[in-house]
């Protein structure tokens, strides 16, 4: 991957109607702001195209700033998986469909909470020039560590269950892109344009708040 291309990541779940399209907006809010070369969509391995978000799935989204009724729910095809493309599958079953796809993306395709795993248990003094080499080091610290029992880093799917398991779908999911926007969002930082001299950083919130002021954009 040339350091110029887009970096594309793929979430799958199996309708895409709640754990992927979550996951995705959650990661699109956390770090595309400084990284407008990521790229991050979703997909359901078993998705019946063009179904709306369950409603509950958008009323979590809710609480964090997402809004979540625009989206269509859309089916995984190999066209989703473009060379290079980063997987983060909702349960390793997921996983499993995706590399009878596309086995080559075995070193780029990870279930969501292995990946935020991998990355939380790598030493955080290591530096990484791009999100390839990330990957790439998440990769190779799967095979040098003792594997987990898979279920272990399945995202719970929540649909027709209680609320204890539509929380605990939640916790789970925001837990694991909080790791991985951490990671992604120091390397991306670390290559966007400085803010200016004497120029305070606005932060998300305060951007819409501004624009809702000031339609159009933030005013100087």
């Amino acid at each position: 991957m040339s350091p110029s291309a887009p970096v594309r990541v793929l979430i799958v779940c199996t309708a895409n109607v709640i754990r992927s399209p979550f996951v995705e907006h959650l990661l699109r809010e956390r770090v595309s702001a400084g990284a407008p070369e990521l790229i991050i969509d979703s997909a359901g391995s078993a998705a019946r195209p063009g179904r709306p978000v369950e409603p509950e799935a958008i009323a979590i989204g809710h609480r964090y700033g997402l809004d979540l009724g625009r989206h269509r729910s859309r089916r995984l095809d190999e066209s989703l998986l473009e060379p290079g493309t980063t997987v983060l599958c909702a349960a390793a079953v997921h996983r499993r469909v995706v590399l009878d796809m596309r086995p080559d993306l075995l070193d780029s395709t990870f279930t969501l909470r292995e990946f935020a795993r991998l990355l939380a248990e790598e030493d955080q003094a290591d530096a990484h020039g791009s999100w390839a080499a990330l990957v790439d080091s998440a990769a190779h610290r799967r095979t040098r560590l003792r594997r987990r029992a898979a279920e272990d880093d399945d995202l719970v799917d929540p649909v027709g269950q209680s609320a204890a398991v539509w929380a605990d779908f939640e916790r789970c999911a925001v837990d694991a892109v909080e790791v991985i926007a951490a990671r992604a969002g120091a390397l991306f930082r670390d290559r966007s344009p400085q803010v200016g001299p004497g120029v305070v950083p606005m932060t998300r919130r305060a951007r819409r708040g501004a624009s809702r002021v000031f339609p159009g954009g933030v005013q100087p």
